[in-house]
């Protein structure tokens, strides 16, 4: 579905991405960790549009977006959900989730009742302004708003970011529930030992670079990543 090539992305003349490739496929879960810093936001960036690379290439479905414009990548089929949420503060719960169906417009209210089926607590909020929410239901919020257009692709930035441990099982819960209703998943997380768990496949970024690759299962059993990550 997204196979990522030969990725250089600079700021100024700072080199921050090196020469990172990989590949998600349809219906998996794959995980880009890494300590803060590794790069891990600026590929992201990179896949979505916001950010441009000097080589290589970002292909989505067969067809190569490098060039194309963040909010064509949406109308394509990606959706990403930022770092540190970003939704609209002071507009209402529903409010929000009708921002992220720009895209989608006709199937508005059929959405609305998808997003609200997964997220029971932005029914009930749905009146509420984003503002006043909690963390864990701003990141519910940010997640509902990407699913509004419909995405086969989300990009999920640090989800768990910020959030009370009893929050970031129920997130993860949620990446587990879009994942069983059919969207592939590109998760970036500093959480290791949770993305492990629900990845098919994980790529470790360290100063730019893609040091190790495996499956969610041979990254989280693999001494490296125990010692570095996971604390053992």
């Amino acid at each position: 579905m997204l196979k990522v090539e030969n990725l250089n992305v600079y700021y100024g003349n700072i080199h921050a991405i090196h020469d990172v490739s990989f590949e998600v496929k349809e219906g998996e879960i794959v995980s880009l960790i890494g300590a803060n810093g590794a790069g891990k936001t600026t590929t992201m960036h990179t896949v979505s549009g916001l950010l441009r690379s000097r080589t290589g290439s970002v292909t989505f479905m067969g067809k190569n977006i490098s060039h194309t414009e963040a909010h064509k990548i949406v109308n394509m089929g990606i959706a990403q959900v930022p770092e540190g949420r970003h939704v609209f503060l002071q507009m209402t719960v529903e409010e929000n989730l009708q921002m992220g169906a720009y895209t989608t417009p006709k199937t508005l209210k059929e959405d609305l009742e998808k997003v609200y089926a997964l997220f029971p607590r932005l029914l009930e909020r749905r009146k509420q302004v984003a503002g006043t929410l909690s963390g864990g239901e701003q990141q519910m919020l940010a997640m509902g708003r990407a699913m509004m257009s419909r995405p086969k692709l989300i990009l999920l930035d640090e989800p768990s970011m910020g959030l009370a441990p009893i929050l970031v099982d129920q997130v993860f819960s949620i990446i587990k529930e879009l994942h069983a209703a059919g969207i592939t998943v590109l998760l970036v997380e500093q959480n290791a030992g949770k993305a492990l768990a629900i990845s098919d496949r994980a790529y470790v970024l360290e100063t730019g670079r893609i040091v190790l690759a495996g499956t969610g299962a041979e990254l989280a059993a693999s001494p490296e990543i125990k010692k570095a990550y996971l604390g053992g």
